[in-house]
């Protein structure tokens, strides 16, 4: 797979190693959340420092490049993730002065991580003829006073300097940064290739750990990582393992109520691990899944993911205009801004499933 950490990415590996000698300021490599793309970045962005690299672009793993890359302590690489992703990637992350020891772990990009690059960046390159590289991740997910930060960066290049961003969602990154990068789309994997390598890692019950993760099969590796991950105390764990799947217990009641269609209870709008209410991050794909199969069954159209509801989901949607369904599932697409905003989690999902209920009773609900 030279390259590629999965045997979706071989594409997108190939076009990595076919920019390492003429990178741009700014690469953009944007797809879906839980497909290893981030991964495959750290791994190309590694790669450069490579002494003896192999014909296949693979990094030789015993230079010492290749070892200071590893070990993260390499003068010319950085990477600015949001402490959520620092954390499980074992990357440094280093928090503001002003936070307190209460708080909860940040899942943006915040002000004083683009500042701390300043000096980084005044510095030539410590190998001659080499480069900088600063790995940011999630792109999607950058607070607007850190954004602008990034932004001068960008349009001031400073010299034999590449920035890497990886996004999970690319309408959520700012146009003024998009514009001023070159970009590169992860191709997901398709059901059976995700089910293939679950299955070769050796998942319990890979098509459930799959169907829960909504496709997404490094979702799945990565919440195994987080559980068995003996470093970590039970509270940061808990704020980790919100940021992939649900568990399979929470979504089969979510997914049951959702077949209740109008009858669902006012009093059972909230999704909720216990006494928690589940982050929109994790019930969110959910809920955008199941509004596509219904489109589709209203469609005329064979059901995608939930092929075990298909008879649920052909009786919800008969009474149901398609103006108002497409009109539930588009209203979906606005929750994602709410994903990384420190808002009411409970708030949002409970409005989320009311206006589905409304929906399924062929009601408008705006």
């Amino acid at each position: 797979m030279g390259l590629a950490l999965y045997p979706w990415q071989a594409s997108l590996a190939e076009s990595l190693l076919a920019a390492k000698d003429n990178l741009p300021n700014g690469l953009l490599i944007y797809g879906p959340r839980g497909i290893g793309t981030v991964d495959l970045v750290i791994a190309f962005a590694r790669s450069l420092f490579c002494e003896h690299p192999h014909a296949d672009g693979t990094p030789c793993l015993t230079c010492k490049g290749c070892r200071m890359a590893l070990a993260n302590t390499h003068p010319d690489l950085r990477y600015v993730f949001s402490e959520a992703e620092a954390i499980a990637r074992g990357l440094p992350f280093e928090p503001p002065a002003n936070a307190t020891k209460d708080r909860k772990i940040y899942r943006e990009i915040l002000i004083h991580q683009p500042r701390e690059l300043t000096d980084f960046l005044n510095l030539a390159p410590h190998i001659d003829g080499g480069r900088r590289i600063v790995v940011v991740y999630p792109a999607n997910a950058i607070r607007a006073d850190a954004a602008a930060t990034f932004l001068k960066s960008l349009e001031e290049p400073p010299e034999r300097t590449t920035f890497l961003l990886v996004a999970d969602d690319i309408d959520r990154v700012l146009p003024t940064i998009r514009s001023r990068c070159r970009l590169l789309r992860a191709t997901a994997p398709t059901h059976e290739q995700a089910l293939a390598w679950l299955k070769s890692q050796a998942v319990e019950d890979a098509e459930e750990a799959l169907a829960r993760a909504a496709d997404r099969p490094c979702l799945v590796t990565d919440e195994l990582k987080i559980r068995n991950n003996s470093e970590l105390d039970a509270k940061t764990r808990e704020q980790l393992l919100t940021l992939t799947t649900l568990a399979p217990a929470v979504r089969e009641e979510l997914l049951a109520r959702l077949a209740l269609g109008k009858n669902i209870p006012l009093t059972k709008l909230a999704v909720k691990e216990g006494r928690t209410a589940v982050p929109v991050s994790a019930v969110l794909p959910i809920l955008e899944r199941w509004g596509y199969d219904l489109l589709a069954v209203k469609s005329g159209l064979p059901v995608h993911y939930f092929k075990h509801s298909e008879t649920t989901l052909k009786a919800l949607v008969e009474p149901v205009a398609f103006e108002k369904l497409f009109t539930w599932v588009d209203s979906l697409k606005s929750i994602h801004r709410t994903v990384t905003h420190p808002l009411n989690a409970q708030m949002v999902i409970e409005q989320a499933i009311l206006h589905y209920r409304k929906t399924m009773n062929n009601e408008s609900f705006e």
